[in-house]
């Protein structure tokens, strides 16, 4: 009889041995898992924030310039440079535009080139 009694010891040793090796080893290596991964997803959520919070200050930015552009581009703006900081003067005629073929300038161009060799 005690050797039964030996057996069933060993049999339940083996049992939380058992139940030690399948369940509570692999579901705490879930559970560290699973919070490892939950930490990570945090970090990089915030990470995320803070890119975004980035490139919405840098387009900010951005628009802040091509104001700036735009208002530096103005024709009142770039008149009044030119006449104030580079002393210009305006000429208040229309501009007349000449037009001129092609042909015509590759004959003007044989004829400089026939100069120049």
């Amino acid at each position: 009889m005690t050797k039964r009694r030996k057996s069933k010891k060993n049999d339940s040793k083996g049992s939380v041995a058992n139940l030690v090796l399948y369940v509570l080893l692999p579901s705490v290596a879930l559970i560290f898992g699973f919070l490892f991964l939950q930490s990570e997803i945090k970090l990089l959520n915030k990470e995320i924030y803070q890119k975004e919070k980035k490139v919405e200050n840098l387009l900010n930015q951005l628009e802040d310039k091509l104001v700036n552009v735009q208002k530096l581009s103005a024709e009142d703006i770039i008149v009044e440079i030119a006449k104030n900081r580079l002393g210009m003067v305006r000429i208040n005629s229309s501009v007349e535009n000449i037009f001129v073929s092609k042909l015509r300038i590759n004959q003007i161009q044989r004829i400089v080139d026939s100069k120049y060799e």
